[in-house]
């Protein structure tokens, strides 16, 4: 005799999970996704700020908030959990990490706080701030984001080999991988790839946090960007920064390559990009037609500069 009953299973939790690395384009992250899944939304911290949250730390959280389905923290740090009936799509953005320094400076010099590096950052030119930096805190110049991918953000010697190619790994596995020099594309392609599990979700946005706006990414601008750095901190500081991320400057241009292999497959893609940088523009613009237009014009700008 046949046997066709239908069995009285939980539906799979979605679950939207942001590792927000430092000066990496997080806060406006963090914005999205407190407008798009507002009571749903959370951020979790440890007690101090350089707390460590791991898997486990989020596994209890969520269990006890069935309503949470994203999640932003500065302190949680990979592998992501792995939860029988979860599914958890993870959100991580890198950047040039010489640029992020740059950021980091201006993040800290615009500050107006007690802690010991805006002190510095206030009172010192680049300079001497990235001097003071290299000479007491390795742990802040040194291959930070494949420190946090590859080895939990714990830095206990300089990264090697095996851990770039982790952390190369990691990022290509992100369900939502990103690169702030091309911040729209990036979520571009996961609102496309995120459509199964989030339909409505929508990832326009405007920048929040930034201490000058990022220009987009292209291998000619590193002949530029080398001359600049050089005048900013010296030669001899740039050197060394420069050396101390060379795993860092690999994994970048890894995470170039992978952003880039995802928008070719995304289908219209030119349409797309400028239907989602038109519904970042009515932030200032009213005119939803005047700023797809522009949105257009921009894009095809864009796209002829990269060829």
């Amino acid at each position: 005799m046949r046997v066709d009953e239908t069995l009285d299973i939980c539906r799979t939790r979605f679950i939207f999970l942001h590792y927000h690395i430092f000066k990496n384009g997080g806060t406006t992250v963090e914005s999205i996704l407190r407008r798009e899944f507002a009571g749903g939304y959370a951020t979790v911290h440890g007690p101090t700020d350089d707390s460590v949250l791991d898997g486990k730390n989020l596994t209890e959280f969520l269990r006890q908030r069935p309503n949470i389905s994203a999640v932003s923290s500065h302190h949680l740090r990979y592998p992501k959990p792995v939860v029988p009936g979860w599914a958890i799509f993870d959100c991580c953005f890198l950047r040039h990490p010489l640029d992020r320094l740059v950021s980091l400076y201006n993040h800290f010099r615009r500050t107006n706080s007690s802690d010991p590096l805006s002190y510095r950052a206030r009172r010192h030119a680049p300079r001497e701030f990235m001097k003071q930096l290299l000479r007491d805190s390795p742990h802040l110049v040194t291959d930070v984001q494949v420190t946090q991918l590859a080895n939990s953000g714990i830095f206990a010697r300089p990264a090697n080999e095996h851990e770039l190619e982790r952390a190369i790994q990691m990022f290509r596995d992100t369900a939502v991988p990103g690169i702030v020099e091309r911040f729209a594309e990036s979520l571009v392609a996961a609102e496309y790839f995120l459509k199964p599990a989030f339909p409505k979700l929508r990832l326009h946005h405007i920048p929040e946090n930034a201490s000058r706006p990022v220009r987009p990414w292209h291998p000619r601008r590193l002949d530029e960007m080398e001359k600049t750095l050089a005048d900013l901190w010296g030669d001899d500081v740039y050197t060394a920064l420069l050396r101390l991320n060379q795993f860092d400057t690999e994994l970048f241009r890894q995470a170039q390559i992978e952003i880039q292999r995802r928008l070719f497959l995304l289908p219209d893609l030119q349409e797309r990009l400028v239907d989602f940088k038109a519904r970042c523009a009515p932030l200032q613009l009213t005119d939803y037609a005047e700023a797809r237009e522009r949105c257009r014009v921009e894009v095809q700008v864009q796209a002829g500069a990269a060829g």
